[in-house]
């Protein structure tokens, strides 16, 4: 663990050294945008059946606007996305554009890595931005727009639960309870959630439901509050259901949620952009009307989100055209097809999601209402050491989950080793 912690330290110093190095600079804003050229834009979600064609749809329509820009995508996994564009980055290079998971961003802004954005949107067009782009703002300068923000649910095969004789659970008692059913009398396993080292970055923030949902977080007022004892209580029931035999716990979200497609899981926590894409291929057995989605049954209604915002690289050399891009990404008609993209998700602006979408999704709403009490995997005061952060905590925790590590003890020691780290 000590190990990996040096690597991710390291590279976090390499950016930090690069930029100083460098002094910020990354050359001029290239040539006008008016005279075109190839943007490059970074995000796993290309990647993803269906839906990444529908979003990467809407990215296209730029040339629309301007017939002289090329657009070219970067697709990388999920699993392996901040340790991609970070070594692109500290080479100083990489996409153009970058799609920015929210709990990757404070690790970008402070190592300069972003170009200021302030004059990318119109004022006129700012009127229309929602309050989740004040998150892409860094010491008063906006570096990046909201993406999207995507909530949690859980959702469940009907038919399973049908066959395994149970109601859908509204607790951790009937969730288990069902999970164990769905074992039993389906033969598949009754929950799937990640729960791996090898996918850490989104583990973390799937993760993040669990002690949300028993009322804690992982910091407060200024000071870690890891070993809380609301986050042990989410560990202990975490390591109950992982060890019920009901979870799958040796599957990576790609392929779980491909079982659930295939009507091979019962039910999952996950997010509505997953289910989206789960639901939406014409391969797919399983379609939204099998599906159904309820808050997750835990003592609070608090769960976690995620959020993607995007930005320019410091070393792009097309930085007027990617400016030019995000006017025509957050104009009226581009937020219009963009919502329609992310169906259950939002964009960075109000606009809706199409009527048609939610009719035929009608879990989408459940999604929509999670907005009221769900809170980013951020850990706020410590933004820029999340993902130090996150590697302790998740580290502690998988040694409950493989070697039976007490969850009281465990949390206490990544308390101790994450304070360490902070100063706090």
């Amino acid at each position: 663990m000590a190990r990996m912690i040096r690597i991710g330290a390291a590279l976090g110093a390499a950016l930090l050294g690069i930029t100083a190095c460098s002094g910020g600079g990354a050359g001029d804003a290239g040539p006008p945008a008016s005279e075109g050229g190839q943007l490059t834009v970074s995000n796993w979600q290309w990647l993803e059946p269906g839906r990444g064609d529908k979003l990467w749809s809407v990215v296209e329509g730029y040339s629309k606007t301007n017939p002289k820009a090329t657009l070219k995508k970067v697709s990388v996994t999920r699993a392996d996305y901040e340790k991609t564009i970070s070594t692109q980055l500290g080479a100083r290079n990489g996409p153009d554009l970058i799609v920015i998971p929210d709990t990757y961003f404070g690790k970008l802004a402070k190592a300069g890595l972003l170009e200021t954005v302030d004059d990318a949107v119109p004022a006129g067009q700012k009127q229309a931005l929602n309050a989740t782009n004040d998150f892409g703002k860094y010491k008063g300068k906006q570096l990046a727009y909201t993406w999207e923000t995507v909530n949690y649910a859980l959702f469940w095969n009907k038919s399973l639960l049908k066959k395994a004789g149970v109601q859908p659970p509204k607790d951790f008692a009937s969730l288990l309870a069902a999970a164990k059913a769905v074992k039993a009398e389906a033969g598949v396993p009754g929950l799937a959630v990640r729960s791996q080292m090898a996918e850490e970055t989104p583990w973390w923030i799937d993760f993040s439901n669990w002690p949300y949902g028993f009322g804690g977080r992982w910091s407060k007022d200024g000071k870690l509050t890891i070993d809380a004892p609301e986050n042990v209580q989410a560990v202990t029931a975490f390591k109950k259901m992982y060890d019920s035999g009901a979870m799958s716990t040796g599957d990576d979200a790609s392929t779980f949620r491909t079982k659930f497609a295939q009507g091979k899981i019962g039910m999952m926590i996950d997010n509505s952009s997953a289910l989206t894409t789960m639901v939406g291929g014409d391969e797919n057995p399983v379609k939204s009307k099998d599906v159904e989605a309820s808050p997750l049954p835990f003592p609070t209604p608090a769960s976690a989100n995620t959020g993607e915002w995007i930005g320019i690289n410091k070393y792009s050399k097309h930085k007027a055209l990617a400016k030019d891009f995000l006017k025509y990404l957050y104009s009226p008609d581009a937020q219009k097809a963009l919502a329609a993209a992310l169906g259950a998700s939002s964009p960075g602006t109000g606009a809706p999601t199409p009527d048609a979408f939610t009719k035929a999704n009608p879990w989408a709403p459940v999604y929509k209402k999670q907005t009221e009490t769900s809170h980013n995997a951020v850990v706020e005061g410590f933004e820029d050491k999340t993902p130090q952060i996150a590697h302790i905590v998740l580290s502690h925790i998988s040694e409950v989950l493989i070697k039976n590590a007490d969850p009281a003890t465990a949390l206490k020691a990544a308390q101790a080793e994450a304070s360490k780290l902070t100063g706090s």
